[in-house]
Order: C-alpha cells, then structure tokens, then sequence
C-alpha cells in the first residue's frame, strides 16, 4: 500500500542532502514511520545503525541525518513510551501466571518474577522506546511549515547531517 502523499512531497529535495529513496518519492507515511520506528529504524529513510552502543542512540541518522533526539530533556518521550511498555507487558505476564497457577497462587515467587521482570523489561525495551519516540517527534516536527527549511538550514550551519 503506497503512503499517501503529504504537503511537503512536491518541494524540491534538498541538495545539501544525499539522495536518499524517500527523497526521491516523498516521506513516508505515519504507519510506515512508526512502524521503523518499532524495529529500531530510521523513521524518515528506514536506515538501520542509529545507535553508537546498545543504550545510547546516535544523535542523527548516519544516512539522511535526521536529528534522532531533538533537544535536552527530549528522553522524556521515550521514558513514558518505555514505562507504558512494561506497565502493559508486566499486565499479560501477571494475567498469564494467575491463569496458570490459579487457584494455589504462591505470592513469593509471583513477587520475584514480577521484580525480575520490570527490572528488565525496560532495558531490553529501551532502544525501541528511543527509535519509536524518534518516529513520534519526526511525524510531529515533519508537520511544521517550516520543516524542509529549518532541516536544511542546521546541516548548513555544520550542526548536523550525515557523518
């Protein structure tokens, strides 16, 4: 299913910028960036390797340098996507070891499996929540009038682009 087609789809491509494959089509729709953003992809070209070690994300896309964490305090986003995540992933887990050891349920160990597995969680969740954000503040900022403009104007100003 082709993305639809959004405002900014019939400007020029920026030629400071590498040709990338939705440079030369548009920019992806809200699925599609969201969904790169679930496997830890670039929401705006799909690049993989946005992250320098396992828990600290690159601060552009190495392709198409998209600004991956916009300004100071912009985890925030990605923490609260990261707690909903466990909050909901601990709901099943419980929902499944109550259905399981119903009616004789030993709280002990229920207790420690549920430490063990918030503790985790949200380590393991951690780069997803990051990339996922990513893709939530890129559909936000791409709606911006001046998206194209600003973007190019911080790769020009040596404050981004590909590295």
């Amino acid at each position: 299913m082709p993305d639809p087609i959004g405002p900014f789809d019939m400007m020029e491509p920026d030629p400071t910028r590498p040709s990338v494959e939705s440079d030369q089509h548009h920019e992806p729709g809200a699925v599609r960036a969201l969904a790169r953003g679930l496997v830890r992809r670039c929401p705006r070209c799909g690049a993989g390797d946005l992250f320098a070690r396992r828990l600290r994300i690159r601060e552009r896309c190495p392709r198409c340098g998209l600004r991956l964490e916009r300004e100071e305090g912009g985890f925030l986003g990605a923490m609260t996507l990261n707690y909903l995540a466990t909050t909901l992933a601990w709901g099943v887990f419980l929902a499944v070891w109550l259905v399981v050891a119903l009616p004789g349920v030993a709280i002990a160990p229920l207790t420690l499996a549920s430490l063990a597995f918030v503790a985790l969680f949200p380590l393991v969740f951690f780069p997803v929540s990051k990339t996922l954000w990513a893709a939530v503040d890129y559909l936000v900022v791409r709606a911006s009038p001046d998206y194209r403009e600003r973007d190019a104007a911080e790769r020009r100003s040596g404050n981004g682009g590909p590295r």
